[in-house]
């Protein structure tokens, strides 16, 4: 058994969640940008819809890794 509270167990749960909220919004944001990116019809805001899609899905990842981490340190 950890020497961690009960507080800081739940404290670690709270921020677990908070970012699977942030991925789940970084994850729909990458889709709208790909939707905008398929009907653009210029090349130039398609390509930039897809880098801003690119950058959201990356911080999707890097939230979902926070979150396991986070849920990691709330069942120690």
């Amino acid at each position: 058994m950890s020497d961690k509270s009960v507080g800081e167990r739940l404290g670690a749960a709270v921020d677990a969640v908070k970012e699977k909220v942030n991925q789940g919004a970084d994850r729909t944001r990458a889709e709208a940008h790909e939707f905008n990116a398929e009907t653009a019809s210029n090349p130039v805001d398609r390509v930039m819809e897809e880098g801003k899609a690119a950058v959201d899905h990356a911080k999707a990842d890097l939230h979902g890794a926070r979150a396991d981490q986070q849920a990691d340190k709330a069942s120690e």
